[in-house]
Order: C-alpha cells, then sequence, then structure tokens
C-alpha cells in the first residue's frame, strides 16, 4: 500500500515538536537562562525546554545543532517530550543529519517505555511510508489505530484519510494481531 501524498503531509505536518509556549515569554532570555542552567545540571524536563527554545529562537539565537543536541541529552535520560522531538528532528533532519533509521528507533522506544500514543503514531507513519525500513503496512495501520483509540486527534485525522486507501488492500487479521501484541506488550497507549 502506498500512501497518497496528502496522507504523508498529514504526518509531516503533525509530527513537528511541540513549542516551549504559544507565545514567547516577556522575559525569555531569562527564562531560557533559568532553564540552561537546570539543564546543565542534568535536568532531563529543562534539557528539552533548553532545545525547544534554541529551535524556536525563543529568548537565544535560533540554533538547531545545539537544540538537538540538548533534546537528545533530554531523550538519552528517557524523558518522554525528549524522545519525540529526538525522533522528530532525525526524521526531519533538522539540526542533524536526516537518519530515518534512528528516529524510528526513538519513537518506538517513546511509545514502549512511555506508551505515548503520540510516539506510536510517528513510528505509525514511518512504517506506513516505508520510511528508515521497510514498509510495514500492517502494523504501521495497527500502531495509528492505537494511537488514534489512545486519544491521539492527528492520529484520528490521518486514520480517517488511510482508512479508505487500506481497505481490502491489508490483511485486517494481521493489523489485529499486531494491535493485540502491542497491548500484550505494552498496554494501551495514552
Amino acid at each position: 500500500m502506498r500512501l497518497s501524498v496528502a496522507v504523508s503531509i498529514l504526518f509531516l505536518a503533525t509530527a513537528t515538536p511541540a513549542v516551549v509556549a504559544a507565545q514567547t515569554p516577556p522575559d525569555a532570555a531569562s527564562t531560557y537562562r533559568d532553564f540552561r542552567t537546570r539543564a546543565e545540571a542534568g535536568d532531563a524536563a529543562a534539557q528539552w525546554e533548553v532545545g525547544m527554545m534554541l529551535l524556536n529562537g525563543h529568548g537565544v539565537a535560533r540554533n538547531d545543532a545545539e537544540a538537538y543536541r540538548w533534546v537528545r541529552k533530554s531523550g538519552e535520560q528517557g524523558n518522554e517530550s525528549g524522545m519525540i522531538s529526538t525522533a522528530v528532528m532525525l526524521a526531519m533532519g533538522q539540526g542533524v543529519g536526516r537518519d530515518p533509521g534512528a528516529a524510528r528507533d526513538w519513537y518506538r522506544r517513546a511509545a514502549e517505555t512511555h506508551g505515548s500514543a503520540h510516539a506510536l503514531r510517528g513510528l505509525a507513519g514511518m512504517l506506513l511510508m516505508g520510511d528508515g525500513g521497510a514498509p510495514e503496512p500492517e502494523r504501521g495501520l495497527a500502531y495509528l489505530e492505537l494511537a488514534a483509540e489512545g486519544g491521539d486527534a492527528p492520529a484520528a485525522q490521518i486514520l480517517e484519510a488511510v482508512a479508505p486507501q487500506a481497505a481490502g488492500k491489508l490483511d485486517r487479521a494481521q493489523v489485529d494481531a499486531f494491535k493485540t501484541e502491542w497491548i500484550a506488550a505494552h498496554g494501551r497507549p495514552d
């Protein structure tokens, strides 16, 4: 099964990392300094915040490579946002060379470790599109359905676009088996 260009665009549009805040705080430079101090002390959540501020140029000059470095530090400590943002940046080649295979692995680790529907959606997209490895459409659809069932609204939107293309083309029993396998090993995502 090949995804349409529109579905591919939906995956990319929903894969961008979350920003630190909807608006730049009045004293973003001070906020950046505070997060940076905590990040340098090893606080994984602060490391992610520093990465996002660098990525978005909030309170500091934009620097994608330095953003990736901080996001990855956060992810290496098991921070869910850090893991997902590392996957996104690797998948997009933002601040680091594009490495879809590593991105797939980061999405998988975040989904398995945290039960993250968001991470499972990212992994599903890569599996459906064959990005970072061979296409696995049945497994990808299973993970996309689980992400949508777990409350991930973008996954539900993508599923609406994918379902008509998948109908009759994929082995429904295999999709259901992959869902059962995931739930038995990791529980339902949220």
